[in-house]
């Protein structure tokens, strides 16, 4: 078989991938990230009142049978549309020098915290790679190739920001992302062509 139309079969099938997901706008994915960031670092990770906690545990039992093999940590914030939450699930290697790029999951929680209203896996797949080659250059940046919308989704941002790294993405529609600092930029935009 030729490789030039399974590349195209491959690219074509992954247009009909975008948008699974709930999506925000890229300011609203900018400050999630950052938030995601912020909150991931204290010690209750958001889950800071009774209803947050029942959130978090909502959360939890929604995923179940969902998430993959490694180790999550869970994160509660604002929802920014309402009065609810979100929840992630933030994938997490036992190898300091792995990063989870892909396989984390975001649960919207309605506002008291009893019911999972949505979930999103953040990904079609586990993607880990280590940050740092064994032999070799250091690693300026890290890539991926997202299929579940045609924008960086959040926690891209936060990984950026955890691993000071820049991450490029490249999106269903065929547009190149650049996650850097805590904020996204489009280097390529097939849509405006």
């Amino acid at each position: 078989m030729r490789p030039v139309p399974l590349i195209l079969s491959i690219l074509l099938s992954a247009v009909a991938f975008a948008s699974e997901i709930r999506e925000f706008d890229v300011k609203t994915i900018q400050r999630l990230g950052n938030e995601l960031m912020r909150v991931s670092q204290t010690p209750d990770r958001g889950a800071t009142t009774p209803v947050r906690k029942r959130a978090k545990q909502t959360a939890i039992a929604a995923l179940k049978g969902k998430l993959f093999n490694i180790h999550y940590d869970y994160v509660v914030l604002d929802d920014p549309d309402s009065s609810g939450f979100l929840v992630y699930a933030l994938g997490a290697s036992k190898k300091p020098n792995d990063v989870v790029l892909a396989g984390h999951f975001r649960v919207t929680v309605s506002a008291n915290g009893e019911k999972a209203e949505r979930v999103d896996p953040l990904s079609r797949t586990l993607y880990v790679v280590p940050k740092e080659p064994t032999n070799g250059p250091k690693t300026e940046a890290l890539w991926i190739v997202q299929l579940v919308s045609d924008k960086p989704v959040e926690t891209f941002v936060y990984l950026s920001n955890l691993h000071r790294t820049p991450i490029y993405v490249g999106t269903p529609d065929r547009s190149i992302w650049k996650v850097e600092n805590g904020k996204i930029r489009i280097l390529r935009d097939k849509k405006a062509k």
